[in-house]
């Protein structure tokens, strides 16, 4: 076909096939793609056992649908629908869909809007149908490959933008698409070309928690609380002894002393 190799135009040759063409063939490779397909799709939210789609899984592991169908099948479930549909901002949904099913970020406020309208007019399912069958997904992921955040690096037809709003949406890796809110992440920045902060997770201060010991001495609050616990478990301990030592003796005027203290 005379293509040059290295990045281009998917537009350019639509169905040609960039990725490495896998096919899983047992049931163990098979769990692997299924984990990993509902961490990427339901955008790293904990699947209950409830939500899990028994039928998909079952077709997937029987050959009957190949792992692009399988995507498909999960982007249209209720469970992602009330998750990433019903429950956000239409803006925030397709950022969203667009984020677990092709792997990236919208492009542009007209690829937003164009979605929009497309699920305005068809549904939900019609603007999975269209990522699913796009030549983009043919080209990245083909019908085997499960998808995966590839915005980090400078593809063909990306802006080096795209590289600041992938890392906007996912912020951490061990959070959730669901824990970070409802609202558009990218509205303003695709809408008006307006910075875009990057907000990472809180961090314990380590160094600020450690000066505080200074001379190695800890601070005066967490001092009394020791010494408190500290006091309390010596006297229990001295009554443990001199029970102990009593009963030895043969002494057994302590005996109702823990019983008086029940009010037996």
């Amino acid at each position: 076909m005379r293509l040059g190799t290295g990045p281009r135009e998917h537009q350019d040759c639509p169905h040609r096939v960039t990725f490495d063409r896998f096919s899983a063939s047992d049931s163990d490779t098979l769990d692997v793609v299924i984990r990993a397909a509902y961490r990427h799709v339901f955008g790293n939210c904990y699947v209950m056992a409830n939500e899990r789609s028994d039928e998909l899984e079952s077709q997937l592991k029987e050959g009957r649908l190949c792992v692009r169908e399988f995507i498909r099948g999960l982007a249209k479930t209720d469970h992602y629908k009330s998750r990433f549909f019903a429950g956000v901002a239409p803006n925030r949904g397709v950022e969203l869909t667009y984020k677990h099913v092709l792997g990236r970020p919208p492009l542009s406020q007209e690829e937003v809007a164009g979605s929009i309208a497309l699920q305005a007019a068809s549904g939900f399912d019609a603007l999975v149908d269209s990522l699913v069958d796009s030549a983009e997904y043919t080209e990245v992921f083909g019908d085997d490959t499960v998808p995966y955040a590839r915005a980090w690096t400078s593809a063909g037809g990306m802006s080096m933008m795209n590289f600041v709003r992938i890392a906007a949406l996912e912020q951490s890796f061990n959070s959730s698409d669901r824990a970070k809110g409802s609202s558009s992440i990218l509205l303003n920045n695709l809408a008006a070309g307006t910075s875009l902060p990057i907000k990472r997770p809180a961090s314990v201060d380590y160094v600020g928690i450690s000066a505080r010991w200074s001379g190695g001495k800890p601070p005066a609050n967490y001092e009394k609380l020791w010494r408190g616990i500290a006091l309390v478990g010596a006297a229990h301990l001295g009554g443990m002894m001199i029970n102990v030592t009593t009963q030895i003796l043969g002494i057994h005027t302590l005996d109702r002393i823990p019983a008086m203290f029940l009010g037996l």
